[in-house]
């Protein structure tokens, strides 16, 4: 049968007339609209603004809960059209409607620029009232103070300081307008104290020294304490000690002395760190106390612990357990029993039942429990003692269904596509409301959006946060992982594992030592890793691309695998470099691979290492690939010398 075009024609109509009957009017205008919106935003972002004018107009009507985004958006399209007066009424507009829009900043900002294109005669109070209410926003104080200059160079000289005061990119242009003697010793030690906060400690140590110059005796101390820990930081240890000497930091003067091994000086000046009562020195004595058992004065060591057990008693757990780890590796099983008993009774932590079972094992005691210990998760000891078959059972991770009632704000932006404008309306919605029933849906919208640092710093600050299984181990840049992992012939959990523990998977992470991105490369090893796969990095900031990273950072990773023979070597490499790992195993006669995890002697990597590990059991529980067999391969538990 034959049909003509007037035919088809005049049915095709009559279906489409069938579908809008059908569809409730409410979905297919929404749709429309959201287009429309969608569109408008397209428009303004491609200079169109003409078109984005047109769009936002008709789209206001409909979408008043986020009429503050649109009026703000028709504002920027008309002023891209040179119709200023126009696009100052909806900047008003926005201003009066909505007193508390997320946009208000960029509203007054844009406000300002039209200000300064019609050279309105309100300027410089507009400028006030916007550096009253921010701040922090130095590229408009450094404006404002560049047009003061020539009329009230006073206030122009407060406010390029405050400039100077910070690390925005504008500071080192606040200096420039300013000269030396417009700065005080105090300016360049906040300044100092600025960039050491920010872990610029090279340019930190200009202006310290610059402040040490200029300042009173009665300066002096606090700048020298500044700079000695700038120096510190910078691994400048002896220079660092001698400085800090000068000061009256006796905790960063003996870290530095420590970190020099310069222990004789250390141990002259221990009666004066005995005095110290801050908290953090017990640290130090510990740190110091395994430094003797190390070099074989296990009782020095252990008389250092007994005499701060009582000075510090917040730290007592981790000393009685640091007493108790110097008896075992020095094989005073007995006096490590003792200990280690006190521990488990006092605390039941898993770690202190493990190593207490191992020393009766030693020694030849049967010990039994009442009934299986029960499976703890994200907790290092309760894999180790699965496999030891004192866990009976690792639980599958639990999923947890929930459900929150959107704000039609959020959905509207969310159905709209807008993923930088939904991201800002729930870290302010966060801000507003604390509340731990919605923190579990917040997380996953973030993490749905990408914001995947957000999302697991969230749901981490919840007690029941396991049951979140999802949100706290996500699979980020799963697609980049995996095919990375598959080029590198790596296991992708582990590189799972090691993004999360490196960045929370922040691509523009930036460590104190300068490593860079998902998986915290340092530059140099970088740009030597990616030349083995071809890829070039001429400038640090192609560090941060999420291909580039976990492309050369799991490469690397593999490397350090083969070259150990051992993941856990390996990990160990990752943060503390290859040399000193080699050191630590030549140096040290560990019977099995849960010795050299509680021995590295870089306190640091310690907590790194089982980090990792406990992220990558984790992981493989999650992906169903976790087997007794598979943790053997990975942490070998017992007999046989490494």
């Amino acid at each position: 049968m034959k049909f003509s075009a007037s035919w088809i024609l005049s049915r095709s109509w009559l279906l489409v007339g069938l579908i809008l009957i059908i569809l409730p009017s409410s979905t297919f205008s929404e749709n429309s609209y959201l287009n429309i919106l969608s569109d408008g935003k397209k428009y303004l972002q491609s200079g169109e603004y003409f078109k984005a004018e047109e769009n936002f107009t008709k789209i206001l009507p409909y979408f008043e809960e986020i009429g503050d985004y649109i009026l703000f958006w028709r504002a920027e399209s008309r002023f891209g059209l040179q119709e200023y007066n126009e696009a100052m009424g909806d900047l008003e507009e926005l201003k009066k409607k909505y007193p508390r829009t997320p946009l208000m900043k960029e509203a007054r900002k844009l406000e300002l620029e039209i200000a300064k294109t019609l050279n309105l005669p309100n300027i410089e109070n507009l400028y006030e009232s916007y550096i009253a209410d921010y701040p922090d926003e130095h590229i408009i104080k450094f404006e404002y103070a560049k047009m003061l200059k020539e009329k009230n160079n006073k206030k122009a000289k407060k406010l390029l300081k405050e400039v100077f005061l910070s690390v925005s990119s504008f500071a080192d242009k606040a200096e420039g307008e300013l000269s030396p003697e417009d700065l005080t010793a105090d300016d360049l030690l906040k300044k100092g104290r600025i960039l050491n906060n920010a872990y610029l400690f090279k340019k930190a140590e200009k202006y310290l020294r610059e402040a040490f110059q200029m300042s009173k005796s009665s300066q002096k101390s606090e700048i020298l304490s500044a700079l000695g820990y700038c120096l510190f930081m910078q691994k400048r240890y002896s220079e660092a000690a001698e400085i800090l000497k000068k000061s009256a930091d006796t905790y960063w003067r003996a870290r530095a002395l420590i970190r020099a091994k310069d222990f004789a000086t250390f141990e002259s000046e221990m009666p004066v760190y005995m005095k110290n009562n801050d908290t953090r020195m017990a640290d130090v004595f510990i740190n110091y106390a395994n430094i003797k058992r190390r070099a074989g004065y296990t009782d020095e060591a252990i008389k250092i612990l007994q005499t701060i057990i009582s000075k510090y008693p917040e730290a007592k757990e981790e000393i009685l357990w640091n007493m108790a780890w110097i008896y075992y590796i020095s094989e005073e099983y007995e006096e490590a029993r003792k200990v280690l008993k006190q521990l488990y009774s006092s605390y039941g932590k898993p770690k202190y039942f493990y190593w207490l079972d191992k020393v009766n094992e030693i020694k030849g005691i049967m010990t039994t429990t009442e009934k299986a210990l029960s499976f703890i998760e994200g907790d290092l000891y309760s894999y180790l003692l699965f496999m030891k078959e004192k866990v009976k059972t690792i639980t599958e991770p639990r999923r947890h269904d929930f459900e929150v009632n959107m704000p039609n704000r959020l959905d509207i932006l969310i159905k709209a596509g807008f993923r930088e404008e939904t991201l800002r309306e729930l870290k302010i919605t966060l801000r507003q409301n604390r509340d731990n029933a919605n923190i579990p849906y917040f997380s996953k919208l973030l993490n749905e959006f990408g914001d995947y640092p957000t999302s697991v710093r969230l749901i981490s600050t919840l007690p029941n946060r396991f049951i979140y299984h999802e949100l706290l181990f996500p699979q980020a840049y799963r697609d980049i992982v995996f095919k990375a992992s598959a080029k590198n012939r790596i296991d992708p959990n582990l590189v799972f594992a090691i993004m999360r523990e490196e960045s929370r998977f922040d691509r523009f992470a930036i460590s104190p030592a300068g490593a860079l991105g998902l998986m915290q490369l340092m530059p140099n090893t970088a740009r030597r890793e990616g030349r083995k796969l071809g890829i070039v990095i001429k400038n640090d900031s192609e560090i941060f691309s999420p291909e580039k990273n976990i492309l050369i950072g799991s490469s690397y990773l593999k490397n350090l695998i083969d070259e150990f023979g051992n993941i856990v070597f390996a990990i160990a490499a990752y943060n503390a470099g290859e040399k000193v790992v080699w050191s630590w195993i030549k140096n040290n006669n560990y019977e099995t691979l849960d010795e050299f995890i509680e021995d590295i002697p870089y306190n640091e990597t310690k907590k790194y290492v089982q980090r990792v590990l406990t992220s990558y059991f984790e992981y493989l529980r999650k992906n169903k690939a976790l087997t007794t067999d598979k943790m053997e391969s990975i942490i070998k538990i017992r007999g046989g010398r490494l």
